[in-house]
């Protein structure tokens, strides 16, 4: 699956909507789809992650950049898939800009969520 340069322009204009909406200032640098293998009992599984690089601003200190992974494996295929409409990439700005502010949140707290992001600089 391929997040085709017009998808990725509209994503980023829909989830610049959402950056006000964040506890903190938040921007969405970059977008890419990857593919991962894993390995469940004897078979092996190809998944689908949207890994999201953000630039975080808190006051008083030095912006942040961060690396976001979230399995995207079967949102991927039906809001970015051939034919994906202006709704299905609401729903898909809408599912990743819930994803960023609950990360952000939660990070410190929650274990899985934490490791959703690994810090850059």
């Amino acid at each position: 699956m391929i997040l085709t340069s017009d998808t990725r322009d509209r994503l980023f204009d829909l989830l610049r909507e959402y950056e006000s909406t964040y506890a903190v200032p938040i921007r969405v640098k970059q977008l890419r789809l990857t593919q991962r293998t894993f390995t469940e009992g004897a078979v092996e599984v190809e998944r689908v992650f949207l890994e999201i690089e953000v630039s975080v601003t808190q006051p008083d200190h030095e912006p942040q950049l961060w690396l976001l992974s979230l399995d995207f494996d079967e949102d991927a295929r039906s809001l970015f898939g051939d034919g994906a409409l202006e709704a299905d990439l609401r729903t898909a700005a809408l599912i990743i800009s819930a994803n960023i502010d609950e990360w952000w949140r939660c990070k410190d707290r929650e274990v899985a969520t934490a490791a959703m992001g690994r810090r850059l600089s």
